[in-house]
């Protein structure tokens, strides 16, 4: 008979040793020819397929459902990205926001060849200069930047940006537009612009038909051709054309169809701003963006590979002679284009050079060589600070294989963002990502370029920004 639960405390008390009931428990592997006491399963199948890859040659790769979706293209996903609120900010007075933005809020203004303070310090001036409804519309997209850029998306910037295209709306209707409103009409379209690429949200698709309306005003008015152009007027034009060029990027990659979101293509979307005139004395960063301008103008002009040799020659030569000038802009210690140091202009020539090397659909380098590029690139990174320029980032971080290079890129990302002078990252690193896990679901495959992007930036709901 079983002892009961008392008399077992009492005796294990009293230090008597305890002999469990039953027959004692051995424990014993099987041996490998006995298949008495072990469960025998199938062998796996040998590898009948030619070129099978073998254990040590495999490994797990992160991605989701919609990644293998999009690897298959059975799907047409969209990406939104929501408006980030700030509800509980007080209203601060224009005086306090002005200020705010001569001291802050310039630096997240997207230039290149001129520091943002100047250009904040003459789109002031510009707006300062008379008392117009013009010159109204200016003030109020400035201050509606201001706030945004203090407090985010709140009730105060929302207002003030009404208020500036309400104002707009009225200097637009007068019989007589000079010389002066218009320069006044084309920086109130940037500032508004800025307004909705500094969130870059589901909400922020106007952007483009900000940046379009600009173009057609400088069209229509002529202030372009201005002799002797004062220098609010120049880099005021400079603006517009880098916001133009790496909006003409992400165009041709972002093919969606059109809904109540994605209305027809914005008005003056075909014209183009002026091109800075390229003197030895020019910036290396405007200089870089007009070769950058080349390059996209070169990816649709490629002939097809079964075009004549003689064609195929010439495109190749061309394509040699952009890479040669985009090497041979120089770079020194003292230029910074006002992004902190001369390694923001080599990491912007470094991700040129990349993209002309893979867009381009033509052998310029040894893969060997292509290879450095991508590695100098990567070299570069941990040196940098922050980095706010988005094409910079996203067509370096396309090219990481590996998990350390990604994290590097999303470390310089995350970097970047906690700094006073940085866009928000919205599409940039989700957009790598997806390119990440394409990338690791062809490995073997033979892919193409830019369809690999196409296929990529066309989720977005609104076109991104890699300004």
């Amino acid at each position: 008979m079983e002892a009961s639960h008392c008399e077992l405390l009492l005796r294990i008390e009293r230090g008597e040793k305890i002999e469990p009931p039953g027959p004692s428990i051995r424990l014993g592997w099987p041996r490998s020819n006995d298949t008495r006491r072990s469960v025998v399963g199938k062998s796996p199948p040998p590898f009948a397929k030619a070129g099978a890859k073998n254990g040590s040659e495999l490994r797990f790769v992160s991605v989701s459902q919609r990644d293998m979706e999009m690897h298959y293209s059975n799907t047409e996903e969209t990406l939104d990205l929501p408006m980030r609120w700030s509800p509980a900010v007080k209203n601060v007075g224009e005086q306090e926001l002005l200020q705010h933005f001569q001291t802050s809020a310039t630096r997240a203004l997207a230039i290149m060849g001129h520091t943002p303070s100047k250009l904040g310090d003459a789109l002031i001036r510009i707006a300062l200069a008379s008392n117009t409804a013009s010159a109204g519309a200016l003030l109020k997209s400035l201050l509606a930047f201001s706030s945004l850029h203090r407090h985010d998306v709140h009730s105060q910037a929302v207002e003030l940006k009404v208020d500036a295209i309400k104002a707009l709306g009225v200097a637009s209707g007068s019989t007589h537009i000079g010389k002066r409103e218009a320069i006044q009409h084309v920086a109130t379209g940037m500032l508004l612009c800025s307004f909705e690429t500094h969130q870059s949200t589901c909400t922020s698709g106007d952007w483009r038909w900000y940046l379009g309306s600009v173009k057609q005003m400088i069209e229509v008015t002529g202030i372009d051709k201005i002799q002797n152009r004062c220098d609010d007027l120049a880099i005021l034009l400079d603006w517009v054309y880098y916001n133009d060029v790496h909006d003409r990027f992400a165009k041709q990659y972002w093919h969606r169809k059109l809904s109540p979101r994605n209305p027809p293509t914005p008005p003056a979307s075909g014209v183009r701003p002026p091109a800075p005139i390229i003197t030895e004395n020019s910036s290396p960063g405007m200089v870089l963006t007009h070769l950058l301008s080349e390059v996209i103008d070169a990816i649709p002009a490629a002939p097809p590979p079964e075009a004549p040799a003689g064609d195929l020659q010439k495109y190749n030569e061309f394509i040699k002679i952009i890479d040669w000038r985009i090497r041979s802009v120089a770079i020194t210690d003292q230029d910074n284009d006002g992004q902190g140091c001369p390694l923001i202009l080599e990491l912007y020539r470094l991700a040129v050079l990349i993209y002309l090397d893979r867009a381009c659909r033509t052998q310029l380098h040894s893969k060997a060589k292509s290879q450095k590029q991508v590695e100098r690139a990567f070299e570069l990174i941990p040196q940098v600070k922050t980095c706010d320029r988005q094409f910079s980032i996203f067509i370096i971080g396309c090219e990481a294989r590996n998990d350390e290079q990604r994290a590097l890129i999303l470390d310089l990302i995350a970097r970047t963002e906690r700094g006073g002078s940085s866009r928000v990252f919205n599409h940039t690193p989700l957009l790598m990502q997806a390119l990440w896990a394409q990338e690791d679901l062809a490995v073997g495959e033979k892919t193409d370029y830019n369809e690999r992007l196409t296929s990529v930036i066309s989720v977005c709901g609104i076109m991104p920004t890699f300004i």
